[in-house]
């Protein structure tokens, strides 16, 4: 069956719902441009919590947004079917599966549904690296390549589009590099130390000109003041919690680099072409590595060390082991990293 004999109507008017988190709906925004390049005629509609509504702004091939916050009660989920059962929705593609949302789509009677599966294996460390694995932006594509029979794709790229609007002036002397130490309360694992990105700040600072950008949300501010503590204010900015999504995206977009570990500004950073050093440990490279970096360079743990990547939560090792793969990435390393992309090609 051709993609044009597989729906009746011209148009396709999918809704896609993936409530968060920021990398998560950044590496899925790449599925829907991937089905807009194939079938033109695509009408992506997404459904996403409210706090994402201006990253929603940002995608291209976003033709209308919905905003629902998966905390309310079920009252405010039946309206939202109502309104949602007007449009007439051939399919609803559900990438943040959960009770609510499996009754969501039931209840705004589609035609079609099809469901996200993220790839799944039970090993770690060592024998994990060395299997194969689907890019995050591939298994968020999969549920659409079934509903629409179209090709496999290896890896996809997320990119989002920032509005024309004034800049913060910068002059051509100036070098701006953002730092993203925070990972978010959940996952502490994937953060570099704060005394490493600390002997970083003080060795970028040598070079004259430099000036240091910290982002992240609200809750990493006091991580912020307490890594920039001590350096001169003139040369050194905590926007942590400052900005919303499009403020945040404009700065580092103006940023020489951006230096950070496996969590969602860092995925911002990539989707609007800022050349990323990334830094990961207990999480795969293959599966949520920053991609369409044009250039980047990713650090990860020594191969002799074996228990990454774990997947993990929390490192469940103690004494010298606890941390190990995040300890092991050196400051020389990121410094030699800083040097290859300032370097001009």
């Amino acid at each position: 069956m051709t993609i044009e004999s597989a729906w009746r109507r011209p148009t396709r008017r999918i809704l896609v719902i993936r409530l968060g988190a920021l990398g998560d709906l950044i590496h899925a925004s790449a599925a829907w441009d991937e089905v807009q390049r194939q079938c033109p005629d695509a009408e992506i509609h997404l459904l996403t919590s409210p706090i994402y509504l201006k990253l929603a702004d940002l995608m291209p091939n976003v033709q209308k947004i919905w905003t629902w916050d998966k905390r309310a009660g079920l009252g405010t989920l039946f309206s939202l079917a109502i309104k949602l059962r007007k449009e007439r929705y051939e399919a609803v593609v559900n990438l943040h599966p959960s009770f609510k949302t499996w009754l969501l789509t039931q209840l705004a009677l589609p035609k079609k549904q099809a469901w996200y599966r993220k790839q799944k294996f039970w090993k770690k460390g060592l024998a994990l690296r060395q299997l194969e694995r689907r890019h995050a932006t591939v298994d968020f594509y999969e549920p659409f390549r079934r509903l629409l029979k179209l090709p496999y794709a290896q890896k996809l790229t997320p990119v989002l589009r920032l509005p024309d609007g004034i800049e913060r002036p910068k002059s051509s002397q100036e070098r701006w590099i953002g730092l993203i130490p925070g990972v978010g309360a959940k996952r502490g694992n994937r953060a570099w130390l704060p005394e490493s990105y600390r002997e970083l700040i003080q060795s970028l600072l040598s070079v004259s000109g430099t000036r240091i950008l910290v982002f992240g949300g609200p809750d990493e501010q006091q991580l912020a003041d307490a890594i920039l503590e001590g350096f001169p204010s003139a040369c050194v900015e905590n926007h942590c919690g400052v900005h919303d999504v499009l403020g945040t995206a404009r700065l580092m977009a103006r940023c020489d680099m951006v230096i950070g570990g496996d969590t969602g500004p860092l995925h911002l950073a990539a989707a609007v072409g800022a050349r990323l050093i990334s830094i990961y440990g207990p999480t795969s490279l293959n599966r949520t590595g920053p991609l369409g970096v044009q250039l980047g360079v990713s650090l990860v743990p020594p191969d002799e060390l074996k228990c990454w990547p774990c997947e993990r939560a929390n490192c469940p090792l103690s004494g010298d082991a606890h941390l190990a793969c995040m300890r092991r990435i050196s400051v020389e390393q990121v410094l030699n990293a800083c040097s290859q992309l300032m370097t001009p090609v």
